[in-house]
């Protein structure tokens, strides 16, 4: 009654309390929606406490949080404090309700169970009745605080009352009653009646024994709450359907309660006392029926048990192995779901003709009737078929209902806006239908469905005892420092006999369940492997998805350059005090902001100063003619797209929020299947840090298969492999702290929480001088070494040797892994595969290549450029055989050509020491080769350059190398390496945004080539299409014809190309050809590269990237922006595009770091 009452007593209190704390109804209502979420979490905790820890010590808490927030509640002044004390005051009051069975199941045998259950739902459903009058009459006569001090008063009596009278009923701590309760277990009335307490201890041994379940005579343990408990209870047949059927019921009910306020106080405009009367007929029609219901339930039972020949027995336990119970409880349901579904329907209708105000009420009553009847039989036959653990599988049943009910809620208002009330409540009727197949299926499938899994349980039971006869057996073979040993097995087993003989018979059941949880453990960490399956796959569709639509609109723009006389020049004129505006002559072709701010540094650190901001774009005038209409999404994804500023004191920048989701998420799975199923007690702490290792072991492949150069999750999800290494590296970072909880764990049990029956020997000397810890011990030291030496300090500062203690602590960790633990093995040689294969075979055999190279020192003497050339060497003559039929090629090499953003990694052996064994990667600046398709017999010549800016280590060495007249090297090339997604996005696109800053050019001025420079119809890596390949292009460029022409949707909009370079110093804008750049302008590049930064400060990138932004959407295009350069220009540019996206436009973002 609580968990409802104290949901519906507020909303009377809405528009006051937003008066009162001044807010808005808005912020209010977010408390409602907080209460929800609780409400749907809170009761897996209480119901894990109330089935495992007891019923009173669960009451006790539940109710000292919600008497304590409404206290808190009735005297908050702030916003804040009422939305954290909803929640408490949530968690206290929704668990009461799953509790309330599991003391049903306690107290009822299946007989007189349903008039319990019915009663229950009784003052259940009459709450949100009566606590909006309740609540209607204390606001408007005392004021809204005065509805908390009414729950205070309910509550707290409530409280005093469980202290003192309620006796403890769990059957796992008092038996059938016969033990004594003790601790917190026993009320006051109990400790204060010496008289009961002697009676009790009187009670003979042998009686009280074989009345308890098994475990209930040694001390209690302490029991930590595990809200996953409630998950497995899903998994069971029965009870998912019986759950199915009641969460539709629900769902059904939620919104005929919600339409009373949303629609009826509109259609009759009623006042807030009618509206909260009209509740009224729902509530009193569903406790009448709920009791009425419950009688018969009783009378069922009856019955049923004199057609099976057992009258007079129906009163003797649970016993309901060989008695359908599922028919005798569900008597009547199909007549309750037809009531419903009709109710539901014909309350639609007669909103939707306005009929008269008595008439929906009265279709209230009989549903409401029907739908907490429906509620009666699915709570009493859940308990029945869970009796040990009805709390339990009742907070699995109130997750899923919530979450069905929110759905329903959330698409009813816009379903009736759309098609109008009686279409939507008929389409929940159709809904409610579907519960009529599930009763039948229970109904003829559940007494089956019970006997198998009775058969299964018994077929686990003996398996476990074979996999502990074994292990105790094997005890013989190991040293006597092996743990988990049982004293003095060796020397008996040698005697004959059955192993299991040896373990005291009050132990052996325990070690039963601990045998069973850990294979059951590592089942589940086994199933991990599919969730990352299901994962990758999500995302190659995704992909594949995007893929597809840009591929379509860029070839859309193909057919309309070819159809178009093409212009080869471009002319826009823009006022010159605009910082958007740039310059079309032979000159710089720069802008320059206004202000004063110097940079006297050396090297510009954009993420510690301040933004220079000038005057507005010109361009952003435009945003008035813009039809902005920010949705739902748009809000969402300029959330995931915005990066917040790095994190104070340590000055660590963070990825985007959607990054930061993603990881999040991964992070709080591999918590869910390291907590699933695994029972939170200390005697089982063995299991819970054997499946903290065993969830490293199934997270060792992803970790490696990410750190690959050569890998499939690229191809598949289309993210570059920085984008890649960032989740590799939060993956790393987790497998570490795994593996430390793993080892504390071991350890603790071994000297603190193990018995010592279960310990060969308790001395730490023949514990950590054991194989198989050692084993674990050098595996655990390897990676915690490769975390530090991986962190971005360490990589800063000593490059050279992370990248030599890299390859070594990988190599070492496996191979102690190996030895570690048999069940590692075939992770661990996974693991080892990917790495030979992408370190060794792939990369020194298919990908590098040896080149000569020119090594010039540029004018700031900081900055050199390595370049090269050669004729490209086509696939077809690479590996001496024709063009396979596969389409895949293992021998490309960067002498292959490369695409935009790729990145090689360079290695000089004339360098000499550690360098002629080191590889550092670098982003290739020169434009990828495009093959001549005018002449075949005439080879493609690459310019290869690389433009290196000198800081310590092998930059330093090699810039030194030069400087000493050493300008010509041979170097050794690993690459290419990258991702296309940044160029099929710009394609896409109908305005091509990209801002670079520094040596950020040599990501952007690749790309810039190709939208501009690079044949149309090339293939995806720069060489020309093969015949078959150009006629299914041009086949689909007919499709694409045929159906713009039909939709009427092609423009003649040519696409537009912006690129803003920030620089520092006047030097660097000699890293890029200046008749480079005009070639480029030529061919419609609209070019600004402000004055250098040490000279005239920070340009407006905001003004100017979101000017370029609006000037595109007013003319209806798309902008796709890709951003290369410090983190702090980065983030402007991410959070400027983010911002554009939260007023409504489509704007997509790409960020290209060139820094590992």
């Amino acid at each position: 009654m609580f968990s409802t009452l104290s949901s519906y007593i507020y909303f009377p209190a809405l528009v006051p309390m937003a008066n009162d704390l001044g807010v808005s109804v808005l912020l209010i209502n977010l408390t409602v929606t907080s209460y929800m979420i609780v409400a749907g979490v809170a009761p897996a905790f209480m119901g894990d406490i109330a089935d495992q820890g007891g019923r009173r010590p669960a009451y006790i808490l539940m109710f000292t949080l919600v008497a304590a927030s409404n206290v808190g509640l009735a005297l908050q002044n702030s916003y804040a404090a009422l939305f954290v004390l909803r929640m408490v005051q949530s968690a206290g009051a929704s668990g009461s309700y799953g509790a309330a069975y599991g003391i049903i199941a306690d107290i009822t045998t299946v007989a007189e169970r349903g008039s319990f259950v019915g009663s229950l739902i009784l003052f259940t459903n009459a709450a949100p009745s009566f606590g909006p009058v309740i609540a209607g009459v204390l606001a408007q006569k005392l004021g809204w605080r005065w509805i908390f001090w009414f729950l205070v008063i309910m509550t707290g009596t409530y409280l005093v009352i469980i202290i003192f009278l309620m006796p403890e009923t769990q059957r796992k701590v008092v038996g059938n009653g016969s033990i004594p309760p003790t601790g917190i277990h026993k009320s006051l009335f109990e400790t204060m009646s010496r008289k009961r307490r002697s009676k009790r201890a009187h009670v003979g041994n042998v009686e009280s024994q074989a009345a308890q379940p098994a475990g209930t005579k040694k001390a209690r343990k302490c029991h930590i709450p595990n809200p996953f408990t409630c998950i497995p209870m899903l998994f069971l047949k029965g009870n998912m359907v019986v759950i199915l059927i009641g969460s539709i019921t629900y769902a059904v009910k939620m919104t005929l309660q919600t339409s009373l306020a949303a629609q009826c106080i509109e259609i009759y405009d009623l006042d807030y006392l009618q509206a909260g009367l009209i509740y009224l007929p729902s509530g009193v029609g569903g406790a009448l029926a709920s009791y009425t219901t419950g009688k018969f339930l009783d009378r069922n039972i009856k019955e049923y048990y004199a057609k099976t020949g057992k009258e007079g027995t129906y009163k003797k336990g649970e016993d309901i192995s060989d008695f359908p119970i599922e028919q005798a409880r569900f008597v009547g349901i199909y007549t309750l779901i037809l009531v419903s579904s009709v109710g539901s329907a014909a309350y639609g209708v007669s909103l939707n003709e306005r009929a008269h105000l008595a008439v929906p009420l009265v279709l209230q009553f009989l549903t409401g009737a029907a739908t907490s009847s429906i509620f009666t039989l699915c709570g009493t036959l859940l308990t029945d078929l869970n009796p040990n653990a009805s709390a339990t599988v009742q907070a699995s049943y109130n997750l899923v209902r919530c979450l069905g009910a929110g759905a329903a809620i959330a698409a009813q208002q816009p379903l009736a806006d759309a098609a109008g009330s009686g279409w939507c409540f008929g389409v929940f009727a159709i809904i409610m239908l579907m519960a009529l197949p599930l009763s039948m299926l229970i109904e003829k499938r559940g007494l089956e469905w019970r006997r198998k899994k009775a058969l299964k349980d018994n077929r686990e039971g003996a398996w476990a005892r074979d996999a502990l006869r074994n292990a105790i057996s094997t005890v013989s073979s190991t040293s006597s420092s092996s743990i988990l040993a049982v004293r003095d097995v060796v020397n008996k087993a040698e005697e004959g006999g059955n192993p299991l003989d040896l373990v005291p018979p009050d132990k052996l059941e325990y070690l039963y369940a601990v045998m069973k949880a850990l294979f059951a453990a590592r089942l589940i960490a086994i199933s991990y492997n599919v969730a990352v399956l299901l994962a990758i796959l999500v995302f190659a569709v995704l992909h594949w998805r995007t893929s597809k639509n840009d591929r379509r609109k860029w070839l859309s723009r193909v057919w309309r350059a070819k159809s178009d006389t093409i212009q080869t020049t471009t002319k826009r004129t823009q006022p010159s005090s605009s910082p958007a505006s740039s310059s079309r002559a032979s000159g710089s072709g720069t802008s320059t902001p206004t202000g004063n701010w110097k940079d006297t540094t050396e090297e510009v650190d954009l993420e510690r100063s301040p933004l220079l901001r000038g005057r507005t774009s010109s361009l952003t005038i435009n945003s008035t003619r813009l039809d902005r209409k920010p949705t739902i999404r748009h809000s969402i994804s300029s959330w995931l797209a915005r990066q917040p500023p790095p994190i104070p004191i340590i000055n660590r920048t963070l990825p985007s929020n959607g990054t930061t989701l993603f990881v999040t998420f991964w992070i709080l799975l591999n918590v869910f299947f390291q907590l699933f199923l695994i029972p939170f007690r200390w005697d089982f702490f063995f299991v819970f840090g054997d499946k903290m290792g065993f969830m490293f072991i199934v997270n060792l492949p992803l970790l490696y298969l990410l750190s690959a150069k050569n890998q499939p999750l690229r191809l598949l999800t289309g993210y570059s492999y920085e984008a890649l290494n960032i989740f590799h590296r939060r993956i790393g970072e987790m497998m570490c702290f795994m593996a430390l909880v793993h080892f504390l764990s071991m350890v603790i049990y071994q000297f603190v929480l193990a018995e010592d029956w279960m310990l060969a020997s308790k001395s730490a000397w023949a514990y950590f001088t054991h194989p198989l810890i050692m084993n674990g011990l050098g595996a655990f030291t390897s990676y915690e070494l490769l975390y530090f030496t991986s962190l971005g300090s360490f990589r800063q500062r000593w490059y050279e040797l992370f990248l030599a203690t890299h390859v070594l602590l990988q190599v070492l960790a496996l191979v102690f892994l190996w030895f570690h633990f048999p069940s590692t093995k075939p992770y661990v040689g996974l693991s080892l595969v990917i790495f030979v294969l992408d370190r060794l075979v792939w990369r020194l055999r298919f990908k590098r290549a040896t080149v000569t190279a020119d090594v010039e020192v540029l004018e700031d003497g900081q900055t050199f450029l390595v370049s090269a050339d050669w004729d490209i060497i086509p696939r077809s003559q690479s590996n001496g055989t024709g063009r396979q039929w596969w389409k895949f090629n293992p021998n490309k090499s960067i002498l292959n050509g490369w695409k935009p953003t790729d990145h090689v990694f360079i290695t000089v052996p004339s360098l000499g020491g550690s360098h002629a064994l080191q590889a550092h990667p670098f982003t290739i600046a020169s434009a990828a080769p495009v093959v001549n398709k005018d002449d075949r017999q005439q080879p493609t010549h690459a310019w290869f350059n690389l433009l290196i800016r000198s800081y310590d280590g092998f930059t330093a060495d090699l810039l030194r190398h030069a400087q000493a007249g050493n300008t010509r090297v041979s170097v050794q090339l690993d690459g290419p390496y990258g991702s296309s997604h940044a160029l099929d996005m710009l394609r896409a696109s109908g305005s091509a945004i990209l801002v670079a800053g520094g040596s950020g050019i040599a990501v952007t001025f690749p790309l810039v080539w190709a939208l501009l420079q690079q044949p149309p119809l090339s293939g995806e890596d720069g060489e020309e299409l093969d015949v078959e390949e150009q006629e299914d292009e041009e086949e689909e460029n007919k499709l694409l014809l045929s159906s713009s022409r039909r939709r009427g949707s092609l423009t003649k909009q040519k696409q537009r190309v912006h690129i803003l370079w920030v620089t520092h110093s006047r030097s660097h804008r000699n890293w890029i050809p200046q008749e480079q750049f005009d070639e480029l302008v030529a061919l419609g590049l609209d070019l600004v590269i402000p004055e250098p930064t040490e000279e005239a400060g920070r340009p407006d990138v905001a003004g100017i990237v979101k000017g370029w932004i609006l000037d595109a959407a007013s003319d209806g295009l798309e902008s796709g922006v890709v951003v290369s350069g410090p983190d702090g220009l980065n983030r402007t540019v991410r959070n400027t595009c983010a911002g554009v996206i939260g007023e409504g436009l489509d704007v997509r973002i790409a960020v290209e770091k060139f820094g590992w």
